[in-house]
This record gives C-alpha cells, sequence and structure tokens, in this order.
C-alpha cells in the first residue's frame, strides 16, 4: 500500500518501504527476547528471530531494497547485553547481509540499545544515537523528542501500534497498525509496527500514547492519525483514530 510522500506499506507486513533510499524500514526487533525473559522465569517457544526473518526476507524480495534501517531497539534488556541478545543480533546481522544480500545495515539507538555501539565495528553496522537524517527522511526511535528540526518525513517507533477490536461478545483482538499524519510544524510523520513476534501491540484507539512517547504530547495529535493495519498477507486502511474510538467491530 503506497502513502505520500514515497512511503510504502509492504504488503501485509510491519516493514515500510522507501523507495528514494532503496530501504526497508523496520522497528522494535527485541532480539534475545525469549532468552531475556527465560531468566525471569517466563519460558518461551524460540520463535522471534525465525518470524523476523521470515518478515526480512518476504519484504526484501517484494522491493529488492539495498539497505536495511532499524529504528530502535535491536535488543531486549535495558542495562546491560544478554548473551541471547549478541547472539541473535549476530545470527540477524549475518543472514541479512550474506543470505538477503543486503550490505547496509543502518540502526537507530533505542532505549533497549545500550551497549550495542561496542559491536558496530566487529559487525559492520552503522549506529546512530537516537535519530539519523537519512535523505529527505528523519529517523527517530521515540522515547526522546527528536532534536532536528530537518527532514519533510519523520519515522519512529517505540510505541508497537496496533488497534483493539471488539466483537458483538466483548472479545478482544489487536491488528499491529502504521500510523500515518501531520506534526504541528506541518512535517509528515509515519510510526512503524513492532516487528517483535511477542508484542500484540499496544491499542492507541483505547490507550493514550503521550504517557509513552513525548513526540504525542508535544508535536502531534493521534487522534487525527490514520491507521493501517496489517494481518494476513494485506493491509487495510482502518481511517482515522478519532473515529475509530466511537466504533465497534
Amino acid at each position: 500500500m503506497k502513502l505520500p510522500e514515497g512511503l510504502e506499506i509492504v504488503e501485509g507486513l510491519p516493514v515500510l518501504y522507501i523507495k528514494s533510499l532503496s530501504a526497508i524500514v523496520c522497528t522494535d526487533l527485541h532480539l534475545g527476547y525469549e532468552g531475556v525473559m527465560a531468566d525471569k522465569g517466563h519460558f518461551l517457544p524460540k520463535a522471534n528471530l525465525n518470524n523476523i526473518k521470515k518478515i526480512i526476507t518476504k519484504a526484501a524480495n517484494a522491493t529488492k531494497a539495498s539497505k536495511i534501517i532499524v529504528d530502535g531497539d535491536i535488543k531486549n534488556e535495558f542495562s546491560k547485553v544478554h548473551i541471547e541478545e549478541f547472539n541473535e543480533f549476530r545470527d540477524f546481522v549475518n543472514y541479512i547481509r550474506e543470505d538477503l544480500g543486503i550490505k547496509e545495515i543502518i540502526l537507530i539507538k533505542g532505549n533497549h540499545d545500550n551497549f550495542i555501539d561496542q559491536y558496530k565495528r566487529p559487525l559492520g553496522v552503522k549506529v546512530f544515537s537516537q535519530e539519523a537524517l537519512i535523505g529527505d527522511f528523519l529517523f527517530f526511535h521515540g522515547e526522546e523528542l527528536p532534536k532536528s528540526s530537518e527532514g519533510k518525513v519523520l519515522v519512529m517507533g517505540h510505541i508497537h501500534p496496533a488497534i483493539t477490536l471488539f466483537n458483538g461478545l466483548g472479545v478482544r483482538e489487536k491488528l499491529k497498525c502504521f500510523l500515518y499524519g501531520r506534526m504541528k510544524d506541518n512535517r509528515k510523520i509515519v510510526v512503524v509496527p513492532a516487528m517483535n513476534y511477542f508484542s500484540e501491540g499496544v491499542g492507541v484507539n483505547m490507550e493514550d500514547p503521550s504517557s509513552m512517547a513525548p513526540v504525542f504530547r508535544k508535536m502531534l495529535d493521534v487522534n487525527s492519525m490514520e491507521a493501517y493495519c496489517i494481518g494476513e498477507g494485506e493491509t487495510l486502511d482502518f481511517g482515522k483514530i478519532e473515529d475509530l474510538k466511537s466504533k465497534e467491530y
């Protein structure tokens, strides 16, 4: 599904494609998630990295992109690097470069990415702290306000956006979604959903993201944003968030 400003949602996937940059963009991978959770007594099947590889492969084949941009939170643990995070990060980089042939890997550091800098040289990836201006696009993770006033379009992650749906029996389901809208300074912005397999997302039609990201409190109104939900191999235009708040599905 094509959006304005040269943006394209790779059909049914939590991946953005920017043709002018020849780049696929994803966010919030949280690699090593199962290992970190196991240390806390929560045992999950090893599904996240394999699912990420499948998604990235589909996106790369569909777009023929020459670079990948991860817009924050490539790992999961806050205060240290868990061994599973490092192993999966290395596996991810090697898969992207060797199996898919994408040589340029760019990482925008998120709030989970402490210590990731020490691996940029041995793994050959570009790492930016919090934000990076690439062409006409300003990439930032989202837990902090962007400092730059440049860039025609802002791209962020962090809040794991989704739409919460209810049926007549009150059964709840969430669909991951992209959010697209306009900042108060008139720049466009797109919020990319989380890649992490275990994250169902934050239902932005039911919850206020301003408590999670200051950009929603100071620079834009989530109610005016358009939601594009992904699932079952397709992308669906759900319209404005303000309209979804008054509907039942």
